[in-house]
């Protein structure tokens, strides 16, 4: 990392824990390969304090930040509307999920903007191991922040998708927030397939339908490494199974997978894509000119130390 001085940018993760993320190693990294001065810092506040944080970034004027488990869905009164943003995304306003903050226009103490950049980062790992994620049959594990701004993204291109959960109520809700939006106004598109639900509990005997199965949830990540969402009986050979966690990298759900003869997707993928698109919306200029093959190989050889 490059000298700290008086003008340097101060930019973040918010999570809890946060000990384990590489976002820092990745985004420092590039900031020493494009000479930006500025650095990334990880910040555990607890939920208690969260919204103090959030007010200490505007104090501060930090430059931007990531935000990441539990905090993604803190920025939403109950009637859907802004808290502690002043302007929320599309996206993040029917996702109920923010993962990035940024500056409108880049100006730096104004208007402060939450959006999530998950989808993206979701999508562009599978296909850059070579998995086409569209018209396919999907089981999405989870309805949190993460799952629910990958599932926006899934429906769009046009898969089944079927969400599995502890309860049906919460994915009855997720799911009837997509049906709704997909089946109306200019969103309409007549080859729409209506979002299934299921449970976990369910999901062993209908798990051999899907082509790609994905974890949104937290489970199995670091220390916790032993766990996993779902049993060996709901891994097939021949199916996908991507996991969204990276710490460990070969998740106990990956392992399982592998050994059933699936096709795996690490989660580290992800990040780095999903990392990228914050990054543009910091420093716009400073990467109009590199491809997204240099910025991504940056951040993974950030992310190996």
């Amino acid at each position: 990392m490059a000298s700290i001085n008086g003008k340097t940018e101060t930019l973040c993760i918010f999570g809890h824990p946060v000990a384990h993320s590489k976002s820092p190693a990745m985004h420092n990294a590039l900031f020493d390969a494009l000479g930006i001065n500025a650095a990334y810092l990880p910040y555990a506040p607890e939920p208690e304090n969260f919204a103090q944080a959030i007010q200490g970034f505007k104090a501060m004027k930090f430059h931007g930040a990531n935000v990441t488990i539990p905090y993604k869905t803190e920025f939403f009164n109950a009637d859907g509307t802004a808290r502690l943003v002043d302007e929320l995304s599309e996206i993040s306003k029917f996702t109920g999920s923010v993962n990035t903050l940024y500056w409108k226009d880049g100006v730096v103490g104004g208007t402060l903007c939450g959006t999530t950049t998950d989808p993206y980062g979701c999508v562009r790992n599978l296909e850059e191991n070579g998995v086409n994620p569209s018209s396919k049959k999907i089981a999405l594990l989870g309805n949190g922040g993460a799952a629910q701004s990958i599932a926006f993204t899934l429906v769009e291109q046009r898969n089944e998708l079927t969400i599995v959960c502890r309860t049906k109520e919460k994915g009855e809700a997720l799911a009837g927030s997509l049906n709704k939006f997909f089946q109306s106004g200019n969103a309409s598109d007549k080859n729409f397939k209506t979002v299934q639900v299921t449970t976990f509990g369910e999901f062993a005997n209908i798990s051999a339908n899907f082509d790609i199965i994905i974890n949104a949830t937290s489970v199995g990540m670091s220390p916790n490494i032993d766990a996993s969402p779902i049993t060996d009986e709901c891994l097939h050979k021949g199916q996908v199974v991507c996991d969204i966690v990276y710490t460990p990298p070969h998740t106990k759900l990956l392992q399982m997978a592998e050994a059933k003869g699936c096709k795996i997707v690490t989660g580290e993928g992800m990040l780095v894509h999903q990392g990228l698109e914050s990054f543009k919306k910091w420093f716009p200029k400073e990467t109009e000119n590199k491809t997204n093959e240099e910025l991504t190989a940056i951040m993974r050889k950030g992310m190996q130390g």
